[in-house]
């Protein structure tokens, strides 16, 4: 049995689709599945740093 490498590229190994993710290079979507991200619309700042924040890609304050 092979033993697991350490690391993000472990890690999105083990979350659903991180895979997937992973082997194509692409961004994760906000939300956890693209069609939850295009259904996420801020209605006003406040609510526009929230999404900023949960956002798997945009870089942590």
């Amino acid at each position: 049995m092979e033993e697991p490498s350490a690391g993000t590229d472990q890690l999105a190994a083990d979350l659903p689709g991180g895979e997937q993710l992973a082997d194509r290079g692409e961004d994760a979507p906000t939300g956890g599945d693209e069609t939850t991200e295009e259904q996420l619309q801020a209605d006003n700042p406040a609510e526009e740093d929230m999404l900023k924040a949960l956002d798997p890609d945009s870089p942590s304050a």
